[in-house]
């Protein structure tokens, strides 16, 4: 589709999309009661905190073009050099976000293990739909992750009788509100400025995005971290999710209290990630590094322990992963004038030996099989604890 025929349905699916979101609303005038979501207080802790750039995305409005022109280089900035940034303006109220995150409680915590077993994901087939259930990948030590996760996409709302626990069933309206919302507003603004950075027209990001269903090719997931014992942190030297890039576009955590995220400076410095009321904490992923020719690079991040004063707290969080289309090969996009000055295809070796460069769809299954079950030992590691391995004719880092 070119970027004039994407410009002149983008109204109308962002109407649509709005249009979807009240009509959920009103039918969900009485919500289902759950357990209310507590929101804990921030740390007191003096950490290293990450410099990050923080965007309003209702500046997109502005008529000015030097407005327009400052959040474009700032976006620039932030994508090229450290690949995370905080996003404000999203559309989405204190109350409806403590409303999911009490979702997210219960949906992890609050249905028993076998009701969920039925619907755990296909992780063999490289799929995330379901539950990704606690204690099935082993850490550094022997020790069991403490990582629960319930994904859901767009054909999770096709016969959702099947498709969900009982107990969860009466929530869908609302997870579907949220992860709409989430996908056509709030992604949908956020690639208009990552194709602005890049040069382009600002729908053409968006074009290369799924437009059917509630949301695309996208995952909406409700998480939790359970927090362990002095013996497990010590075995798995406090560490709750490697370090490691995403596999997907864009990522978006929806800002919390519990600091427990950490990302990998461009010093090789791990520094922590700071809870900002109503933000949304934005990421490059694999694919938008590819798609870029390197020039928005995926950006390593982690989760460990957190502070002592939040340390027995389980840290529940919402993240939203966007996707180009499955189908689509992630090679660079030359129409792109910095792609084209600065970018190169990353899978090259792959093309010249005879092969293609992988579509999203292959490169998200490969990434997923392959996750919670890396093989190294010792001798594989650097003394910084990255470890190397190939995934599809591409060099993939992550730390251990």
């Amino acid at each position: 589709m070119s970027p004039t025929a994407i410009a002149s349905n983008t109204s109308n699916i962002v109407h649509d999309a709005t249009a979807a979101i009240e009509s959920l609303k009103l039918k969900n005038t009485s919500k289902p009661e759950i357990p209310e979501w507590v929101e804990p207080p921030v740390t007191k802790e003096d950490l290293q905190w990450a410099d990050l750039e923080t965007i309003d995305l209702n500046l997109l409005d502005s008529k000015d073009p030097a407005v327009r022109a400052q959040l474009t280089a700032a976006a620039k900035k932030a994508l090229t050099v450290d690949g995370f940034l905080f996003v404000t303006g999203t559309g989405v109220s204190n109350e409806t976000l403590k409303r999911n995150l009490a979702i997210a409680q219960y949906a992890t915590e609050g249905i028993p293990l076998g009701q969920k077993i039925p619907f755990a994901a296909k992780l063999d087939e490289g799929s995330y739909e379901g539950y990704k259930l606690r204690g099935i990948w082993t850490k550094d030590g022997g020790v069991p992750d403490n990582i629960e996760h319930y994904n859901l996409e767009s054909t999770s709302f096709e016969d959702p009788d099947l498709k969900h626990p009982a107990k969860l069933l009466p929530l869908l309206p609302e997870i579907q509100a949220f992860a709409h919302h989430t996908y056509y507003h709030v992604v949908y603004r956020i690639l208009k400025l990552v194709s602005l950075a890049l040069e382009l027209d600002e729908d053409y990001l968006w074009g290369l995005h799924d437009q059917n269903g509630v949301l695309g090719a996208a995952c909406q997931r409700y998480m939790s971290y359970l927090p362990r014992n002095e013996e497990e942190e010590k075995a798995t030297e406090g560490i709750w999710s490697k370090g490691h890039t995403d596999y997907n576009s864009i990522s978006l955590l929806y800002s919390q209290p519990i600091s427990a995220l950490q990302i990998l400076t461009p010093q090789n410095e791990w520094r922590w990630v700071k809870h900002v009321e109503g933000a949304v904490v934005v990421n490059t992923a694999d694919a938008l590094e590819f798609l870029t020719g390197g020039v928005f690079k995926a950006t390593r991040h982690r989760v460990i322990r957190p502070p002592p004063d939040q340390v027995n707290i389980i840290r529940y969080i919402l993240i939203h992963f966007a996707r180009v289309r499955r189908d689509l090969p992630l090679e660079p996009i030359w129409d792109s004038p910095l792609v084209k000055r600065e970018g190169k295809n990353v899978f090259q070796d792959r093309i010249d030996a005879g092969g293609k460069a992988p579509t999203q769809d292959e490169w998200l299954r490969e990434r997923i099989r392959r996750t919670g079950r890396e093989l190294y030992d010792n001798k594989q590691k650097q003394q910084n604890g990255k470890v190397e391995e190939e995934v599809l004719g591409r060099k993939v880092e992550y730390y251990v």
